[in-house]
């Protein structure tokens, strides 16, 4: 079954949102978020939680609804994803990457394989 979750976290006493995945989940946030880099927004949906990945001018925001979770990220941020995944998805082994945020929390940790039997 493939994983992709988000839940609050902390990184360094700070609030942070946690996006865990196995890499089969992480491969469908990756394309994706290619999907919303050029067509300007994306969707896929995982354990009956639809990720709407929008390309929108200077945000770098995660919402979580109760079915929903919208990511907002302008083109620079969008790319820097893709910089950050790229490594978790071809590396063998678990591993996470941080990206700066505007909200809800400052951080947003991109994980694989290391909270997928949590």
């Amino acid at each position: 079954m493939t994983v992709f979750r988000v839940r609050p976290d902390s990184y360094l006493g700070d609030e942070a949102v946690l996006a865990y995945a196995d890499r089969a989940g992480m491969r469908m946030f990756n394309s994706a978020v290619i999907s919303a880099l050029e067509d300007g927004n994306a969707s896929f949906e995982i354990d009956g939680i639809e990720h709407r990945i929008i390309r929108q001018r200077n945000t770098a925001d995660v919402e979580q609804g109760s079915r929903t979770v919208t990511w907002r990220f302008d083109d620079a941020k969008l790319i820097e994803i893709l910089d950050l995944v790229a490594p978790l998805i071809d590396d063998e082994g678990a591993g996470h990457q941080y990206l700066d945020i505007n909200s809800p929390a400052s951080t947003l940790t991109l994980s694989v394989d290391e909270y997928v039997n949590v």
